[in-house]
């Protein structure tokens, strides 16, 4: 039993040789070589047992001459230095020995059948971009089943062969063969089953990021034309603002795992109801939150799906603010108005949008007071009918002047 496990050992360590265990073309084809060599090299000291068994006296100098073959094992660590003389050391050693044993043996033992495969093993082990080597590795093939098929009609008179020998042999080689061919084809099914399986996780990843960064509308387009710029105008869109109320102070007094954590529970809840009320998540700018509606695509009501985000977002920040010794605050901004939306960058895409919409929204969150929402008299006149408004009154704005704007209070009762 230890010697079963010691010799079961050694194999797996050989068919490791020039792995560096990540999937890989090149590890596919050093898998390939490992394969066939040792194959190959057991193969070649197998039949020579089997021919001292059969007949010990008449058959000694085939035993030897297939023996040529085991040179197979040592195959791969000349293939791990140099490719192209691993490649052709091996497919010469193969047809010197084959030839050397269809002379021995006459054409009739079938062993040159063996040949076939040396352009197959070629290619695999080297790789399509080797077009010189494969090429010349099948004009050698060609020439030396032309060699065996034509000028050995019988065995060497030195030989002692029956037919019962022959037809053992070309039983033996056409099987082996087949089972070789067959056994690569399903190892590359499976090597290609995994690349594809990987490939498809990893594509399904990308697509997921690509969808979590960008509108599926926006992410759609760019992947029909990668290179198109995406610039679209919004003839009416309604943005929202949120600022965490003094997240400055309390960030100074926090390690960098709490904050992420902080802001992650926050935003991760507002993100909930972004996706509740079809709204775009634009950006987070530090403790800064913003969504829109009617863009990328228009929408019915924008102006109302983010008051009542906004509403929402009221509710939930006072349902969390017991979590927090600090308690927790959110002053809000929303205006509506047309604005321009697009793609900005190559390599790390960002949607975002422009205008004065955007501006005005921005001012009136930071120009608002904590826990309230502040908004224009624009997004006031689309939302006066269902919703209670309170008159802050005249509101001095940066960049903008004087502006009148109003406090949401909650939908009318």
């Amino acid at each position: 039993m230890a010697t079963y496990y010691a010799l079961r050992k050694l194999l797996a360590a050989y068919m490791e040789l020039g792995l560096d265990g990540e999937p890989s073309r090149r590890n596919r084809a050093r898998y390939v070589c490992n394969l066939f060599s040792l194959t190959a090299g057991l193969a070649a000291i197998i039949y020579a047992v089997g021919f001292l068994a059969y007949d010990a006296e008449g058959l000694w100098p085939a035993s030897l001459a297939v023996l040529l073959i085991s040179y197979q094992l040592l195959n791969p660590f000349v293939v791990e230095r140099n490719v192209v003389l691993g490649n052709v050391l091996g497919s010469g050693n193969a047809y010197t020995t084959l030839l050397l044993l269809t002379w021995m043996l006459g054409r009739d033992a079938g062993l040159y059948f063996f040949i076939l495969q040396a352009p197959l093993i070629v290619l695999l082990i080297a790789g399509s971009h080797h077009k010189i080597l494969v090429s010349f590795v099948f004009i050698m093939s060609a020439i030396s089943l032309v060699i065996a098929v034509n000028a050995f009609d019988g065995p060497a008179s030195f030989i002692s062969v029956d037919e019962r020998l022959l037809s053992i042999l070309r039983t033996s080689t056409i099987l082996l063969c087949m089972a070789f061919i067959t056994g690569t084809v399903l190892l590359l099914l499976d090597k290609a089953n995994e690349a594809e399986d990987a490939l498809e996780a990893e594509h399904k990843r990308s697509e997921a990021l690509l969808y979590n960064l960008l509108p599926e509308d926006i992410a759609a387009r760019l992947k029909l034309e990668p290179d198109q710029t995406i610039a679209d105008s919004l003839p009416q869109v309604a943005i929202l603002f949120a600022d965490i109320v003094d997240f400055t102070p309390r960030a100074a007094t926090l390690p960098p795992e709490e904050i992420v954590g902080f802001l992650n529970k926050i935003f991760t809840a507002f993100d909930a109801l972004a996706e509740k009320h079809g709204l775009e998540k634009i950006k987070t700018i530090g403790d800064a939150y913003m969504v829109a509606a009617g863009m990328p695509s228009p929408v019915g009501n924008p102006v109302h799906r983010v008051a009542e985000m906004a509403l929402d977002m009221q509710r939930t920040v006072e349902e969390m603010s017991t979590n927090f010794p600090e308690g927790l605050q959110v002053r809000i901004g929303l205006h509506a108005g047309p604005a321009v939306a697009g793609v900005i960058g190559n390599r790390k895409l960002f949607y975002d949008v422009w205008g004065e919409t955007v501006n005005t929204a921005s001012r009136m969150e930071s120009h608002g007071e904590p826990g309230r929402i502040q908004v224009t008299t624009a997004a006031k006149e689309e939302l006066e009918g269902d919703y209670e408004f309170e008159p802050r009154g005249i509101v001095e704005v940066k960049g903008l002047g004087a502006v009148e704007t109003w406090w949401l209070a909650g939908v009318k009762v």
